[in-house]
């Protein structure tokens, strides 16, 4: 989904790994204990968990041991040169602690979107195609239909399906007079307002994929919600900005 700018990295089975012999358990039964390298014990409960996690069966797949294995080794051997004691791979740390942390709040809040396109928006859409738009891009988001009716901006006349998709997206949920906000970014936003509809007298009919058009519609509806929650957070919070003292 393009409802994000932040690129996260994927976190693998060798980080998970990683992580579990950093913080190594402590204090295992005996009788729990499925391997031992060096005096470090990892549990059987723990072996089972992480091999089904990743699709391995423990009777079956030695790489996993030799996986795991190698990587404690490697790991033993960092922590003897005292690599794991250095401000680098601390920083390593927190910022794998710090993506992690927004994936799963994005995940979370990406799963509370609702959307619903119906077979009307469908429609109007497509009855946007092969029609002239003239619409203006607001000089500043008004506060109301009537403020938006008199406000003052840059109108531009265009075959719609020559306009950019989030623009296209928007103006086919308006009338003539209506204006709607697009949410560019986290921090910026942009008011249209649709001022009229023609016919265009060189349009060919096609056919449309009113699936394409489904999915698209879906993708803007989420992309907006979650554009309008990181600017109501950066709204609510309060930050400053200290400039460089000369």
């Amino acid at each position: 989904m393009k409802y994000l700018y932040i690129i996260l990295a994927i976190i693998g089975l060798a980080t998970i790994l990683t992580l579990f012999f950093i913080f190594p358990e402590k204090g295992t039964p005996q009788k729990d204990i499925f391997i031992s390298i060096n005096d470090h014990d990892i549990s059987k409960a723990t072996i089972t968990e992480e091999s089904k996690k990743h699709g391995y069966h423990v009777d079956q797949h030695t790489e996993f041991f030799d996986t795991l294995i190698t990587r404690e080794l490697l790991i033993q051997e960092a922590e003897r040169q005292s690599i794991n004691k250095e401000e680098s791979f601390r920083q390593a740390l927190k910022t794998y602690y710090e993506n992690s942390l927004v994936k799963t709040l994005l995940d979370r809040q990406n799963s509370k979107l609702q959307v619903a396109v119906t077979d009307a928006n469908i429609d109007t859409y497509i009855g946007f195609l092969g029609k002239i738009v003239t619409f203006t891009r607001l000089d500043a988001v008004p506060k109301s239909a009537a403020e938006a009716l008199s406000a003052k901006g840059l109108t531009n006349t265009v075959l719609f399906s020559d306009l950019a998709t989030p623009v296209r997206l928007l103006l086919s949920s308006l009338q003539p007079s209506q204006y709607g906000v697009n949410f560019d970014t986290g921090t910026e936003n942009y008011a249209l307002r649709l001022d009229s509809v023609e016919p265009s007298p060189d349009y060919v009919a096609k056919t449309v994929d009113r699936q394409r058009i489904r999915e698209m519609l879906e993708e803007h509806q989420r992309e907006q919600q979650m554009k309008r929650w990181l600017m109501e957070l950066r709204q609510n919070a309060t930050i400053t900005i200290y400039k460089e003292q000369k």
